[in-house]
C-alpha cells in the first residue's frame, strides 16, 4: 500500500482493496418484517440489500481466505458487517470529499506512480537481488507481463486519489516553531520531589446537612443536566424448545447412548454426532482437575473408573455422554481425561415458526390496542426499560442496538416498533413509553452522588487546614522529619512533568505547576491541588538544554508536523461522520 496509505491503515480500513476471492454466500437476513427498501442511507446515498450483500460477500472471502482454519461465529458475523458498513461509509465520504476538492488522477500521474514504485511492489520478493529491490526485474515484469502491468496501473489509479486527498487534508496544519519549542521545554523541564501528601481519603466521616447537599445541588445544577432521554416497554418472546423437543433430543440422545455402551467406537460417534466444539478431536477433552467443569458434569466424571462411559449428563449445556480415557495425579491434584459427546437441546424449526406466529399475532394485537394490553392477553411479562439517550449504544434489559436508539428517538409515545429478531433467535417487540427534553435530574434521584460530592469537597478542605497548621507548626528544614511522625504519607515524584501522573496522587496539574517553579534544596508553600493539599521538597531539577533544542529543531519540527497532521486527519474524517446524515437499517436484514 502507498506510504500515505499505510501511515494511517491503524485507523481507517484501505478504501480500495484488493480483489477478493467471491466464494462465500452471506445469510442473515433477520425478519419476515422487513420494512425498509435500503439497508442504509449515508450522506444521502441510499444503499441497497444486493450491493451491501456484494460488499459483504468480498468482506466474509477475505476473511476466509486470510483465515482458512476458522470458522466464522455469530460474533464474528457481526464484526465483519461492521466492518463492511464502516468501510462503505469511509469510502462513500471519501469519494465526496475528492469531488468536493476536485481531486483527480491523470495518466501522467499513473505513469508517475509506475516509474517510482510503492513500497507495495518494493517489499515483493520476485523484485528483490540479495534482498535489495532490484528496479530492473520491476521494469521487466512491467514490459513483459501485461497482466501485472494492468494491476499496477489499476492499484495506482485506485489508491493515488486518496494519497492526494489525505495529503490535502494534511496540508490544513502548519506546526510552528514557538509550538515545537514549547513542547520540548514541557518535556525537558524535569524535577525529582518528596511530596507529603495531606490525603483526603484519610479523613474519617464528615458529618453533612441537608442543607449542605441542596446548596451544592442547586451551585453545580449543570453537573446534573442531561440530554433529551427515552424509555421503551418492551415484551421479550424468548425461544426455547419445547416438550416435544426436549423429547425427541433425550430420543436421540439415549439412542447414541445404546451404541456407545454396545461396544462403537466412541470417538467415531463423537466426531458423528457430538455438537460441542471437541467433535473433532473425537469429543478428547483433554486433562483436567476439579473445578474446570460445571458441577453436574465434573461429579460424573471424576465418578467413572477408566473406560466407563456415563449415563446421559445433563447440564445448561445440553446432554452429555462422557467416557473416562486416563486418570492420574500431577503437582498433588487428581486429574483425569475424558471425552465426551454434547447433544444441545435446541428449539426445533417447528417451534420457531410457531414463535414467529406467537410475535406476528402479539404485534397485531398490540397495533389494534397497545403493547400492554397485548402483552396482557397473551400471558407475558411486560418491562420498562431505564432512561437512555441518543448516543446510547446500549439499552438496559435489551441490549446494543442503535437502530432502536434512533426509533425511539424518532418516534412518539406509543409507537410501537416492528419485532425484533436477536441473535439469539429471541424477540422483543417495544413501544416508546417516555419522552424528555435536556432536563436535569431531580434532586432526590441524584443525592446519593451529590453527598458523595459535598463529603469530598469538605475532605479536602479539612486537608487544606491541616496541612496549613502543619506548616505553621514546624520549620521547614524539618518538614519531610516531622511528616513522617505525624503519620503523613510522603510520596516520592520522579521525573515531574508538567502532565505527569503519581501513585496514590494520580494527576495534579497545580502540584507540578508548583514543583517545577522551584529550585532544588526547596520547599513549595502549601498546595491546594485539584485533588489534595501538599507540600514538596525538591531534590533534583533538569533544565531544558536549549542547545540541544537546536541541534534538534529539525527533526522536532518535522515529529511534530506528523503528529499533528496525524491528528488532524483523525478529526476531519470524524467531522466528516458527525455531520453525514447517516441511517442504518442493517437490523432488519441481517441477524
Amino acid at each position: 500500500m502507498l506510504e500515505g496509505l499505510r501511515r494511517h491503515a491503524s485507523w481507517i480500513v484501505v478504501v480500495i482493496a484488493a480483489v477478493f476471492i467471491l466464494s462465500m454466500a452471506i445469510g442473515g437476513i433477520s425478519s419476515i418484517f422487513i420494512t425498509k427498501p435500503f439497508v442504509g442511507s449515508i450522506a444521502g446515498e441510499k444503499v441497497y440489500p444486493n450491493d451491501f450483500s456484494e460488499y459483504l460477500q468480498r468482506t466474509y472471502a477475505g476473511y476466509a481466505q486470510q483465515n482458512p482454519e476458522k470458522e466464522i461465529d455469530e460474533q464474528t458475523a457481526k464484526q465483519l458487517n461492521d466492518q463492511t458498513w464502516d468501510q462503505l461509509i469511509q469510502q462513500t465520504l471519501f469519494d465526496k470529499a475528492l469531488k468536493k476538492r476536485r481531486i483527480k488522477i491523470t495518466d501522467d500521474d499513473v505513469i508517475e506512480g509506475l516509474k517510482n514504485p510503492s513500497e507495495e511492489f518494493t517489499s515483493i520478493p520476485q523484485f528483490h537481488t540479495d534482498g535489495i529491490f532490484d528496479y530492473s526485474k520491476y521494469e521487466t515484469m512491467l514490459m513483459e507481463n501485461p497482466e501485472f502491468a494492468n494491476y499496477a496501473e489499476g492499484r495506482i489509479r485506485g489508491t493515488l486519489p486518496y494519497e492526494r486527498l489525505f495529503e490535502d487534508v494534511k496540508s490544513e496544519v502548519i506546526v510552528t516553531i514557538e509550538e515545537v519549542e514549547q513542547q520540548y521545554i514541557d518535556d525537558n523541564n524535569l524535577a525529582d520531589a518528596d511530596v507529603i501528601f495531606f490525603n483526603p481519603n484519610k479523613i474519617k466521616e464528615v458529618e453533612v446537612t441537608e442543607e449542605d447537599l441542596q446548596q451544592y445541588y442547586e451551585e453545580n445544577k449543570e453537573d446534573y443536566k442531561k440530554d433529551p432521554a427515552r424509555k421503551l416497554k418492551y415484551v421479550a418472546v424468548n425461544l426455547e424448545p419445547s416438550e416435544v423437543d426436549k423429547k425427541i433430543v433425550k430420543t436421540k440422545v439415549d439412542s447414541i447412548y445404546n451404541l456407545a455402551i454396545s461396544g462403537k467406537n466412541f470417538a467415531e460417534l463423537a466426531i458423528q454426532y457430538s455438537q460441542g466444539p471437541s467433535a473433532p478431536q473425537g469429543g478428547d477433552l483433554g486433562y483436567f482437575t476439579r473445578g474446570k467443569m460445571v458441577p453436574t458434569f465434573e461429579e460424573a466424571a471424576f465418578q467413572l473408573k477408566k473406560g466407563d462411559i456415563s449415563d446421559p449428563v445433563k447440564t445448561q449445556f445440553g446432554w452429555h455422554i462422557i467416557k473416562l480415557i486416563d486418570k492420574r495425579t500431577k503437582n498433588g491434584a487428581e486429574e483425569i481425561q475424558a471425552s465426551h459427546i454434547l447433544i444441545e437441546e435446541k428449539a426445533s424449526e417447528a417451534t420457531k415458526e410457531n414463535l414467529d406466529v406467537v410475535i406476528n399475532d402479539m404485534y397485531e394485537k398490540a397495533e389494534d390496542t397497545n403493547l400492554e394490553k397485548a402483552a396482557e392477553e397473551l400471558a407475558y411479562e411486560i418491562t420498562e426499560s431505564k432512561e437512555f439517550y441518543e448516543s446510547s449504544q446500549y439499552i438496559a434489559g435489551i441490549g446494543r442496538n442503535k437502530e432502536l436508539v434512533k426509533f425511539a428517538f424518532d418516534n412518539k409515545i406509543g409507537k410501537l416498533s416492528e419485532p425484533i429478531l436477536k441473535d439469539d433467535g429471541n424477540y422483543i417487540l417495544c413501544e416508546v413509553s417516555f419522552i424528555i427534553g435536556e432536563h436535569f435530574q431531580e434532586f432526590e434521584d441524584v443525592k446519593k452522588r451529590v453527598e458523595n460530592s459535598v463529603k469530598k469537597e469538605k475532605k479536602k478542605d479539612i486537608s487544606k487546614a491541616n496541612a496549613q497548621e502543619f506548616a505553621n507548626k514546624f520549620e521547614a528544614d524539618n518538614y519531610l522529619k516531622n511528616a513522617e511522625a505525624e503519620g503523613y504519607e510522603i510520596v516520592e515524584a520522579l521525573n515531574v512533568k508538567i502532565d505527569n501522573t503519581f501513585k496514590m496522587i494520580g494527576k495534579d496539574e497545580v502540584l507540578n505547576e508548583a514543583i517545577l517553579a522551584k529550585e532544588v534544596g526547596e520547599y513549595t508553600e502549601v498546595i491546594s491541588g485539584e485533588r489534595a493539599s501538599y507540600i514538596a521538597f525538591i531534590k533534583v531539577r533538569t533544565q531544558p538544554n536549549m542547545d540541544d533544542f537546536e541541534k534538534a529543531q529539525e527533526k522536532l519540527m518535522a515529529d511534530a508536523q506528523t503528529t499533528a497532521e496525524d491528528t488532524h486527519l483523525n478529526e476531519w474524517y470524524e467531522k466528516l461522520k458527525e455531520d453525514a446524515n447517516i441511517i442504518d437499517n442493517r437490523s432488519e436484514f441481517y441477524n
